[in-house]
């Protein structure tokens, strides 16, 4: 039986607070308890999914044509896992107050980002294109350390506190956008990249309605259009933002400006963006968060 959905929104909000409650305990002895912790977590989260994990890794098996239940699909899962979870305890205890942004930034290593710097220094706006890999707000805390001018898109969920992301970079320079409603957060997004900021937005947050229905790791799932919509309405690069490891820090990587063919259009500007991620995601599938996103439940193309 389904719980009623007010139900199901209170629990989550509680077991949010019992995991903020958790995260400043940890936090009492420094970021590398609370990496160590968000570690057990992610473990425990693992073992204690069995069933679902068991169709996770099914349909990653198809999707990387592995044999299902093999080691290596196990081992891609279990680090999935931990590195999610570890990723969000991290942003829970920095919302905490208990880890501050200088310690964030310091668990974060970001290489190649001499092009954006200076993309952002001659006064242009840029899209940074994320995926759900990592802290990514360790990432925007490096850059902020660098003095670059930041913005993120904020998905308000329903299990948060309000006013969850804007205290989470309470002390630094990084500007908050509203992912709702979507023209107020269009405007947001238009404001920042016009004033010269980089705006990083988790484009892999595939959308339950609206958006533009793309392939995507071997699905047909609908992606937001807006970014890339943005970026060639105002002339801005593109630069997406690749995880190459997790260990000993969160290791970052802003890759080339992506360039937009100025015959395309809006379905050809995401898939080619969305190919881009489906390709990275392939190559490090143990750094994605399968178990946090909505691919899981759309079919596959060839079904």
């Amino acid at each position: 039986m389904r719980r009623p959905l007010w139900l199901k929104r209170w629990l989550n909000k509680r077991t949010v607070w019992l995991v903020g409650c958790y995260a400043r305990w940890a936090g009492r002895q420094g970021l590398p308890s609370v990496r160590r912790e968000g570690d057990r977590l992610g473990r425990i989260h693992h073992a204690f999914t069995p069933l679902y994990r068991r169709r996770l890794g099914k349909q990653i098996a198809r999707l990387l044509r592995i044999e299902p239940g093999s080691p290596k699909i196990k081992a891609i899962l279990r680090s999935a896992y931990r590195i999610s979870d570890r990723a969000a305890f991290e942003v829970v205890a920095l919302h905490a107050g208990v880890v501050t942004p200088e310690e964030a930034a310091d668990s974060a290593r970001v290489a190649d980002v001499e092009p954006l710097a200076a993309t952002l220094a001659s006064g242009r706006g840029a899209v940074l294109l994320g995926m759900h890999m990592g802290n990514v707000y360790a990432l925007l805390c490096a850059l902020d350390r660098l003095q670059l001018p930041i913005s993120v898109i904020a998905y308000q969920s329903n299990k948060l506190p309000d006013g969850f992301f804007e205290k989470l970079v309470a002390g630094t320079g990084i500007e908050t956008i509203k992912a709702r409603p979507e023209r107020a957060a269009f405007y947001g997004l238009s404001k920042a990249l016009k004033g010269g900021r980089a705006t990083f937005i988790p484009v892999d947050q595939i959308h339950k309605s609206g958006g533009v229905e793309t392939d995507f790791l071997g699905k047909r799932v609908t992606m937001p259009g807006g970014p890339v919509a943005l970026a060639r309405k105002l002339s801005v690069p593109i630069f997406p933002v690749f995880l190459d490891g997790a260990e000993p820090k969160w290791d970052y990587r802003i890759g080339e400006p992506i360039e937009l063919d100025p015959k395309g259009n809006l379905e050809q500007d995401v898939a080619m963006v969305s190919s881009i991620l489906d390709g990275f995601i392939r190559a490090h599938p143990q750094l994605w968060s399968w178990h946090q996103r909505r691919w899981h439940r759309y079919p596959f193309v060839d079904e």
